[in-house]
């Protein structure tokens, strides 16, 4: 069993449920999960769902760390990913998923200020409290990093250079096994994992829950078409609840 320790930062989504998945099969000494709530839409779904996945994954600790500030923020820059903006979700059609001017205005409609950089600096203070040499795990991958510069492979590095300065007790790396990845072979990665797949929410703007507890997803956000994109891309069947 390796010495080292690892962090997820758990949002409930494909992505990080699949690393979630992956970290457990890389025989860490420990594997903890960090779950922000900053008072997005998606908010109480988020909550429920990482719960619910931190217990299959059976994680060593699951911390909930709520922003409060950061809620506050978004809705002061009117994010349309805010709880109580007025402001539309932005809609895409499929065969705009790769046009990158309509991607870079979608991301700008959802931007949260300095979401990652904050996820990943309060996760590194975390590190210290759980072992001397730690890796935390994101979600971050190629599809998104084309229109989210802080889900490159560039932004892991540069922050990784930055905690070596930051953290005195703990050696930090930051890493995604999906970085280099699109949402079709990320999904490819969960059935060799055997991601309970059902149970993740990748939805801006989710509809509750059914009777199984699996996440209702309103199937027409961004989020939702690149999580049906993933799926057909691969042939592999979508477990997923959609509204439309």
């Amino acid at each position: 069993m390796s010495q080292k320790s690892a962090i997820i930062l758990l949002s409930g989504g494909l992505d990080s449920t699949v690393c979630l998945w992956w970290a457990q099969n890389q025989q860490y000494k420990r594997v903890d999960c960090i779950t922000f709530e900053y008072g997005s839409k998606e908010e109480t779904v988020l909550v429920q769902t990482t719960k619910k996945l931190g217990s299959l994954a059976k994680v060593n600790n699951h911390e909930f760390v709520r922003l409060e500030f950061l809620a506050d923020f978004s809705r002061r820059i009117d994010s349309s990913l805010a709880q109580g903006s007025k402001k539309e979700l932005p809609k895409l059609s499929a065969d705009e998923l790769d046009d990158l001017s309509t991607s870079l205005e979608s991301a700008r409609s959802v931007w949260i200020p300095g979401r990652n950089l904050l996820f990943l600096s309060i996760a590194s203070a975390y590190s210290e409290l759980i072992g001397n040499d730690v890796d935390i795990i994101t979600g971050f991958n190629l599809e998104e990093g084309t229109t989210f510069l802080d889900n490159t492979q560039e932004f892991i590095d540069d922050f990784t250079r930055t905690a070596s300065r930051g953290i005195l007790n703990a050696k930090v790396s930051v890493i995604s096994p999906v970085a280099g990845m699109r949402k079709n072979e990320i999904v490819e990665l969960g059935v060799q994992l055997k991601v309970p797949f059902e149970f993740s929410s990748s939805c801006y703007n989710p509809k509750g829950f059914d009777q199984k507890n699996r996440p209702i997803h309103c199937g027409i956000c961004e989020s939702c078409l690149r999580r049906k994109r993933g799926f057909k891309e691969s042939s592999i069947k979508d477990p997923t609840i959609y509204v439309e």
